[in-house]
């Protein structure tokens, strides 16, 4: 996958000049760093010496980024300053749902969030980090399992709100069972999925939740009557369907039909939407180019383009107006551990236009495609935040079971 940050890191390397020697400060720093981080490369060795010209890279990345003027974000050597960009890529994941010409079948109904409820929303709406479910930032360590991660989140923020008697929703039975034989978003597992195959498998499956099947970050091995979804006998021959817009709704048998009516899918590029959403129902699992965001410490990030490969899947928490300059931004919780950024968060520059902030993903196929799909799509927004949207329904009260 193309990527800005390794474009940037060639530029760095040629300005580091002479060896860095045993006693420089960045040493003294990065030895610090090691022990925050609890990382166990032993000085002397071949991985400490290609940990540490990461660790120098991303510092002089991050010094960079701090000299910009008006500069809305402050860049620094958090917990990723020491992976290589594949690793980075595989924290990503590959997420989306891009999808060919296809007609939708099933239990697709074209409603959406733009129908209901009222015509205004607030311009600030905090979070809803308050949440039990939310307290702890999930990290999905060296898994491209951010789209299990993120559903799982989503899901157990909104069985909180709307007092479902399951609360909890396994991450690491998604990343184990969810088949993706068309390769929507990647190859499945470890290796990426969307957060729609997701949910549809968390309405037709009863899910087991995360203290029965903690999470591993690995690919894992389905068990029970979930492990024949692997074998096709599912929404294999649909899962470019899942990917439509709109709301989705279980059908009569389905055992998510105790807990969740259906998901939706929000229209695409679509401001007003995403904020109805997140201020009416809950958080909301969004897709965004997070390329560029290992740097980040805190602050409102604005240093995405306005093209964009979608990547990541993260969950949108709120929005709000920074009283300091009057600059607007989304919050989102991300799944990289509380390390990371603002306690685990970012916040995103929101902006008025954000529907005419556009630009192209011309690489849907790597990041947010299914085999067939369309070679370019429209993503709008910053960070490509508004393309592909997902939302679930849950009931209200305590369901009979």
């Amino acid at each position: 996958m193309a990527s800005r940050l390794v474009c940037l890191l060639p530029l760095i390397s040629n300005t580091l000049g002479a060896e860095v020697g045993s006693h420089h400060p960045l040493r003294e720093q990065f030895d610090g760093f090691r022990q925050q981080y609890g990382r166990t490369y032993q000085e002397g060795t071949e991985e400490y010496e290609k940990r540490f010209a990461l660790y120098r890279n991303a510092a002089l990345l991050a010094e960079r980024l701090n000299s910009r003027p008006g500069r809305l974000w402050t860049a620094g050597t958090g917990p990723l300053a020491d992976r290589s960009e594949e690793e980075l890529q595989s924290l990503r994941g590959w997420f989306g749902s891009a999808r060919g010409g296809r007609k939708a079948r099933g239990n697709l109904r074209m409603a959406s969030l733009a129908q209901l409820g009222s015509a205004d929303t607030p311009q600030e709406f905090l979070n809803w980090t308050s949440l039990s479910s939310l307290e702890n930032v999930r990290d999905q360590g060296g898994c491209g399992s951010c789209w299990a991660v993120t559903a799982s989140t989503v899901l157990d923020s909104h069985a909180e709100i709307y007092k479902s008697k399951q609360r909890s929703f396994s991450a690491q039975e998604l990343v184990s069972c969810v088949a993706n034989p068309k390769k929507c978003g990647g190859s499945g597992a470890c290796s990426g999925a969307t957060v729609e195959l997701a949910f549809q498998y968390a309405m037709d499956h009863p899910v087991q939740t995360a203290a029965d099947v903690p999470y591993e970050a690995v690919d894992g091995h389905c068990q029970g009557v979930a492990a024949s979804l692997l074998q096709g006998d599912s929404t294999g021959d649909t899962d470019l369907d899942v990917a439509a817009v709109g709301f989705h709704a279980a059908s009569s048998d389905a055992p998510g039909l105790k807990f969740m009516t259906g998901w939706e899918r929000l229209k695409e590029n679509g401001y007003s939407e995403l904020l109805r959403a997140i201020s009416e129902r809950g958080p909301v699992a969004v897709s965004v180019d997070a390329t560029t965001w290992s740097a980040y410490m805190y602050g409102i990030f604005d240093s995405c383009e306005k093209d964009a490969v979608i990547n990541h899947a993260v969950t949108l928490v709120g929005y709000g107006v920074e009283k300091s300059n009057g600059k607007m931004y989304w919050t989102i919780q991300n799944s990289w551990g509380p390390n990371w950024g603002e306690d685990g968060k970012i916040r995103l520059l929101r902006r008025e236009d954000e529907e005419s902030y556009c630009g192209i993903d011309h690489q849907p196929e790597e990041g947010t495609g299914c085999e067939g799909g369309p070679k370019q799509v429209k993503v709008c927004g910053t960070c490509g935040i508004l393309y592909d949207n997902v939302v679930p329904h849950f009931k209200n009260g305590e369901p009979d079971l």
